[in-house]
């Protein structure tokens, strides 16, 4: 499946404490996926692009981030063509890859949320296609990048996310979330 490394240390080792912000990503992967009737298990965040059987439809959003030590960044959604045939039907590519950009500007739109309670605010842009080899290419650099991965029973989702503040920055502030679904104008 791949190395499941981190730069500060090994997150595979079974007393590995997940942080804040891995809780709030991956469970907003779960829930976004579980809202639409498909399971995803969440593995242990990973360091780099070593995954076997990378995702075949890339989407990204870039996002400015109103924290301390953070500024601007990227969410990465790589979901398999199967899943999305799952989840959209007999629907055209064109229509599915669509639905991918929904699938990515909801999973950022749920992370926006759960930040909230931290005051800590995104602004989230639009949605793109990426290819999915500029995106294998991009993670070889050196960047701060967390990738996390769910298996689906169709495969493999990928998200990459720069730019996000790190666990140590962020303090709870008991700002309410609003319910997830909702428009925010912040």
């Amino acid at each position: 499946m791949g190395r499941y490394l981190s730069t500060a240390h090994d997150l595979s080792a079974p007393s590995a404490a997940r942080g804040c912000m891995d809780s709030l990503v991956q469970g907003s992967l779960v829930d976004l996926f579980s809202a639409y009737s498909v399971a995803v298990a969440p593995l242990p965040r990973m360091a780099g692009p070593t995954v076997a059987g990378f995702p075949d439809i890339c989407v990204g959003i870039a996002f400015k981030c109103a924290a301390r030590d953070c500024d601007a960044g990227r969410l990465t959604l790589s979901v398999p063509s199967l899943l999305l045939k799952h989840m959209k039907g007999d629907e055209t590519p064109s229509i599915q890859l669509d639905w991918a950009r929904e699938l990515a500007s909801q999973l950022i739109g749920r992370i926006k949320n759960r930040l909230l309670p931290f005051a800590t605010r995104l602004e989230i842009g639009s949605s793109s296609t990426i290819n999915v080899r500029d995106l294998q290419d991009r993670l070889q650099g050196p960047l701060d990048v967390r990738v996390y991965a769910g298996r689906t029973l169709r495969g493999l989702v990928l998200v990459t996310l720069e730019g996000l503040p790190r666990d140590s920055s962020l303090k709870y502030e008991g700002t309410p979330a609003a319910t997830e679904g909702t428009l925010l104008w912040l």
